[in-house]
């Protein structure tokens, strides 16, 4: 029976993590459960210039698919849910549980969608609290880590569900469905991630050639 636990794959845990270091307090959220789904979604908005609207069935053949159009790109957005949950560590006697709960994880996910100043202590040293991501004032720039992806985020919408508590109304138990908007623009996480997306598109060729077999005979 041990030799078959350790022949399991280890389990890669998701996680949000504050890009400040200089945060106080640390802002890191490892995900105690991986959601079952994630969800992203990005659009793109296409436009006609006036003098051509209506008549696109009449533009001129030179034209290729689309020459006239203007296309704006709606930044991708993450939508997932987290569960937080302190059974195990109360079966364990944990003191902090026993006392407040999942209070710790809520508050630091509280946290992430909360405008904040720069630090204190980077105050002192004259560094930026977001590392280059945006004002002082804006909330927190945040990492999605998931497996290979490593986005930058910003959490843009938080939806707490408390379904159980501690005797002292602590929540013991807690869903919270997260929106994230993904960073664009010239960060090492954004152009990390773009990369690797052409890289495994191109890995995606090997099935080209399945593609002449649902072309219609012509």
């Amino acid at each position: 029976m041990a030799g078959s636990f350790l022949n399991r794959p280890r389990l890669t845990k998701g996680a949000l993590v504050d890009s400040s270091v200089l945060a106080v307090p640390p802002l890191v959220v490892p995900f105690q459960f991986n959601p079952e789904q994630v969800t992203r979604q990005r659009g793109a908005q296409i436009t006609s210039p006036p003098s051509r609207r209506g008549r696109e069935e009449a533009l001129p053949a030179g034209d290729g698919p689309g020459a006239a159009q203007s296309v704006t790109v709606v930044a991708e957005s993450i939508s997932l849910q987290v569960r937080l949950d302190a059974t195990d560590a109360l079966e364990e006697g944990d003191p902090v549980a026993a006392e407040f709960g999942v209070l710790p994880a809520l508050s630091a996910l509280e946290l992430m969608i909360t405008p904040r100043a720069e630090t204190f202590l980077g105050g002192l040293l004259g560094l930026s609290a977001d590392l280059g991501f945006g004002d002082r004032t804006s909330t927190p720039v945040l990492i999605f880590v998931w497996g290979r992806r490593v986005n930058a985020v910003r959490l843009t919408s938080l939806s707490v569900n408390e379904v159980a508590y501690r005797p002292n109304l602590a929540p013991s138990r807690v869903t919270a469905s997260l929106s994230l908007q993904v960073l664009p623009g010239p960060n090492a996480f954004h152009r990390f991630v773009q990369a690797e997306r052409e890289l495994l598109a191109a890995l995606n060729l090997r099935d080209a050639p399945n593609l002449l077999d649902s072309l219609p005979n012509l």
